[in-house]
């Protein structure tokens, strides 16, 4: 008797082990959607106030060659600031000149080189050297000092972004660089590139010289 209780009380705490082991798991409770976005507000732009209305052409390019008031050929450029006065982002589009310009007169040559190029060369990757090369240090030898103040442009904006606001002043510079003061710089960065270029591309190489000066209505 006590034998069939012992198997009796064994299957009991068997099955109980049993149905405890395959008891399915309970789902982790799904918080409710957000009803906000994790993406960050546009932001937007409105002129309160403007130094000409309609804003200049000019405004928003960084650079073009073109001809000024007198018919020569130069190359506009513009430069800007932003600060929380009108005289404060004039001075600080000043302040940035010189190595703004420096940077814009990089991308002329690196434009210019690439149109003077196109069509004329099979073997331009073994030349692209020596223009990346002569391209770096006509940003240095320009004469920067040459580029004189044509135009300016001012604005007081107010951005918004969601619940917050903000106003500030944009200050625009445009100058006019001499393209002979360019073209100089440009010369005189090649020469001493020029020879390092293998004989069996030089003439390739002028060639792309001297189409550079033909570049027009160029502009970024």
């Amino acid at each position: 008797m006590k034998r069939v209780f012992k198997i009796l009380v064994s299957l009991l705490i068997m099955g109980l082990v049993f149905s405890c082991g395959n008891k399915k798991p309970q789902p982790v409770a799904v918080p409710e959607p957000s009803s906000g976005t994790s993406e960050a507000p546009l932001i937007k732009i409105h002129v309160i106030q403007k130094s000409t209305n309609p804003t200049p052409y000019w405004v928003n390019k960084k650079w073009e060659i073109g001809k000024d008031e007198l018919g020569r050929k130069v190359i506009f450029m513009t430069v800007e600031g932003q600060r929380n006065t009108k005289e404060k982002a004039e001075i600080e589009a000043e302040s940035k000149k010189i190595a703004r310009l420096s940077e814009l007169i990089k991308q002329v040559a690196t434009r210019e080189f690439a149109v003077a190029k196109q069509g004329m060369l099979n073997d331009e990757t073994e030349l692209d050297t020596y223009f990346e090369e002569t391209i770096a240090a006509v940003s240095k030898n320009v004469n920067i000092s040459g580029a004189m103040n044509v135009e300016d442009y001012w604005e007081y904006i107010q951005e918004t972004q969601g619940e917050s606001s903000k106003t500030y002043w944009r200050y625009v510079k445009r100058y006019a660089m001499d393209y002979e003061t360019y073209q100089k710089a440009v010369k005189q960065a090649w020469e001493p590139v020029a020879k390092k270029v293998p004989p069996e591309l030089k003439n390739k190489a002028q060639s792309v010289l001297e189409n550079l000066s033909k570049s027009q209505d160029l502009s970024e």
